[in-house]
């Protein structure tokens, strides 16, 4: 296995590297977390990934009480009140994101880690060394690497290169992308992709916007285009839909986004149905941030084996 070096190598902000992942392609598999994303889902499950930069996480219950962050941070974020410890998140975004190197002072000094930075600026070569690591075991499961998110295209240049040096390696290379950049940019990078995720998340253009902050228009024509280029170089392409119970999950709304990908997207064989979860709820708190689907219950087995049939009528598969 080889790395090459570039003479000015790409950084990115990344909050997490996954090793031995089985649910994002084949194998066993190394996922790669970038941050940033243009959307705001309102179920996004990693609110972390949101924003390019780093970012602070406090996680009350592995608070000690020591005091020391109040100490360590010279722009009054952190207050004692009572028996707690309350952040002023918008000083931290005036102050400290995107202006201070981190990993942040808080943090730093904080002997519990009940304050984390989220999110490191790594080079390409750093990343790739990590990935390798499980090289063997790619080789005997047939597994490789996955970008995600976030949304990989958010940092299009350090993907781009992080890709071609991993197929230099002869790794399987996936990537998990909401649809929501520039053409260009994915013409370029989808030479080192062998398989795609394309999220889809809503058909009428209006709610998509009220869901994720975003039109849907750019993400339905890159996915015609996108399908297309998958399928002249001999990759995959597996679109996923996000069911959120009043939100997107109903028939009509998935009989639209299924009749679109069988007549519009050829050579897509595979929708996958991702059921809303809560795993993501107690993050938000923990960057500053609101939940605004406390509410949403898990949908039912009864309720994605209906959505399943509507894609088995269009002669498509439920599962990559």
């Amino acid at each position: 296995m080889s790395i090459s070096k570039c003479d000015q190598e790409k950084v990115a902000q990344i909050f997490n590297i996954q090793r031995w992942s089985l649910h994002d392609g084949p194998g066993i598999r190394t996922v790669v977390f970038l941050k940033g994303c243009p959307l705001r889902c309102l179920w996004c499950c990693n609110p972390e990934s949101q924003e390019s930069y780093s970012e602070m996480a406090y996680f009350k219950d592995q608070c000690i009480g020591s005091g020391r962050c109040i100490k360590s941070c010279p722009h009054g974020a952190i207050t004692l009140s009572g028996d707690s410890y309350i952040t002023d998140y918008s000083k931290c975004i005036e102050h400290c994101y995107n202006r201070e190197e981190p990993p942040y002072k808080c943090t730093v000094n904080c002997w519990s880690q009940a304050r984390k930075t989220i999110g490191n600026s790594m080079s390409v070569s750093k990343v790739l060394n990590e990935v390798l690591k499980d090289s063997l075991m790619y080789k005997q499961s047939g597994g490789g690497v996955t970008v995600s998110g976030g949304e990989p295209m958010s940092q299009f240049s350090f993907v781009k290169e992080l890709l071609q040096q991993c197929k230099e390696n002869w790794l399987h290379t996936a990537m998990e992308t909401c649809g929501f950049s520039r053409w260009e940019n994915y013409e370029e990078i989808m030479e080192y992709v062998d398989l795609l995720f394309l999220d889809l998340k809503h058909f009428d253009d209006d709610r998509h916007k009220e869901l994720t902050g975003q039109s849907n228009v750019p993400i339905f024509e890159n996915a015609r285009r996108l399908a297309s280029f998958m399928r002249s170089k001999g990759g995959e392409m597996v679109v996923r839909i996000p069911i959120i119970p009043g939100y997107n999950d109903s028939e009509e709304n998935v009989k639209s986004i299924v009749g679109f990908v069988s007549s519009q997207l050829e050579g897509v064989k595979v929708i996958e149905l991702m059921p809303y979860h809560r795993l993501g709820r107690g993050k938000y708190p923990d960057i500053g941030k609101s939940y605004q689907l406390n509410d949403v219950e898990v949908p039912s087995q009864t309720k994605i084996d209906s959505l399943h049939e509507i894609i088995l009528q269009h002669g498509l598969a439920v599962q990559y």
